[in-house]
């Protein structure tokens, strides 16, 4: 029988497959995304996980913030007639329980070396298969595109649609979840590079260049940006100062430049791109995110501590219509006006700690992969709503926090042990 510690990795590690079982059981059986049936294996594993480990899990803030706005959710769900539609187990409660016992788990695993090695070599086939995709899907936008199928679940069509420089790619992630290349891709890839980085890997442009053709040719304007944070860790490497800053410049603008000649080659139009895509809306103030401020203004003082339980009211779904969007677009505000200041206190709160824990483990390691993969994450509810963090890309930014603390923690004993003579 496996150890607890390989039965860990050997879940987890199968998250990484999460395009490849998802094509199969979206795409091919029509069932639900492999994420769906994940949830359920990590709320079932995650209590025998805390049963077996109960008397050496450590519980912090962390953990306590995120079980309040559990709790806060599930007290909301009897008032606002989700409980009597869903009954407890509803798909956002699973995704939160479920997120809670990930958290628990992976922090209190000892990783080995080899998963580790295992794991970074499917990261680097996920992202070399994802660029080949997604050139693919330039040329041929029907290839690999789950957005049909979306459409049929209840998706919204007219986001995913449109001309070669409107239409959203999202290479073989699609299957897995509409908005899966931006919260787990681009995090996964900011994983990567960082490890490749910290071990002094030259060969790390490699990836970036392929990671940011899949960003480019997404059409999502806060991934390709998610993709500028992810290159930034460059600049820490450097060292700063006025040569490791002209040091970034020169190789960001190889990487722009090389991006600009293959995508010329393949007969991209940058100027019908910055005026179709880039700033289709023709300004900032046009944009439903920025529009997105106006419907926050009037609708919250309305319900400011508590919110309204639920993520749209008629109300607030016409008056999002009104200005061109589905929903107040922007995470944070539209949070703030479904659950209010008290929900918003615990689910702001629990994002610091996680973001606050992992600069400081940064700090300490010098590993900024993690970092700027939850990074990422807190940029992107600037524009849209998605308050899960159960994304493999994501999860797996912890497991690569946790495992090179520890490591370095090791060095680091041992290293003292040595100068003491131990």
């Amino acid at each position: 029988m496996l150890s607890i510690t390989k039965t860990t990795q050997f879940l987890l590690f199968l998250l990484l497959f999460s395009p490849l079982f998802s094509y199969i059981s979206f795409g091919i059986l029509g069932l639900e995304s492999i994420t769906f049936y994940f949830k359920f294996v990590f709320c079932f594993y995650g209590c025998f996980f805390v049963y077996k480990k109960w008397k050496v899990i450590h519980f912090s803030a962390l953990h306590y913030f995120w079980i309040c706005y559990i709790l806060y959710i599930i007290i909301w769900s009897f008032y606002n007639g989700i409980y009597e539609r869903s009954g407890f187990l509803t798909n956002k409660n699973l995704i939160y329980i479920s997120t809670l016992f990930i958290i628990i788990i992976i922090y209190n695993t000892n990783f080995e070396e080899r998963f580790i090695k295992n794991s970074i070599l499917i990261i680097k086939i996920t992202v070399i298969v994802a660029a080949i995709v997604s050139l693919i899907q330039f040329y041929n936008s029907s290839f690999l595109d789950a957005n049909p199928l979306w459409d049929k679940w209840g998706g919204f069509e007219s986001a995913f649609t449109g001309t070669l420089y409107e239409v959203r790619r999202s290479s073989i992630f699609g299957y897995v979840d509409q908005n899966e290349i931006g919260l787990s891709y681009m995090p996964i890839l900011s994983v990567l590079i960082g490890f490749l980085l910290y071990n002094k890997t030259k060969f790390f442009w490699f990836f970036l260049i392929l990671g940011g053709i899949s960003a480019v040719l997404t059409n999502g304007r806060y991934i390709m940006f998610a993709f500028i944070l992810t290159t930034l860790q460059i600049l820490i490497y450097q060292k700063s100062g006025i040569k490791g800053i002209v040091k970034f410049i020169f190789f960001i603008f190889f990487i722009f430049l090389f991006f600009y000649q293959v995508l010329d080659i393949l007969g991209y139009d940058f100027n019908a791109w910055y005026n179709q895509r880039l700033l289709s809306e023709g300004s900032f103030n046009e944009t439903t995110r920025y529009k997105a401020y106006e419907n926050f203004l009037f609708f919250f003082p309305k319900n400011p501590y508590f919110g309204t339980g639920v993520h749209l009211t008629e109300e607030i779904k016409e008056a999002s219509k009104a200005v061109g969007s589905s929903q107040i677009h922007v995470g944070y505000l539209s949070h703030l006006v479904s659950f209010g200041i008290v929900g918003s206190f615990f689910m702001f709160g629990f994002w610091f700690l996680l973001a606050k824990k992992l600069y400081k483990s940064a700090k300490y390691t010098k590993y900024w992969g993690s970092f700027f993969a939850f990074l990422i994450y807190l940029w992107a509810q600037t524009t849209l709503v998605y308050y899960s963090i159960f994304f493999y890309g994501l999860i797996f930014a912890f497991v690569f926090d946790k495992y090179v603390k520890d490591n370095y923690s090791n060095k680091e004993f041992v290293s003292s042990s040595i100068k003491k003579g131990v």
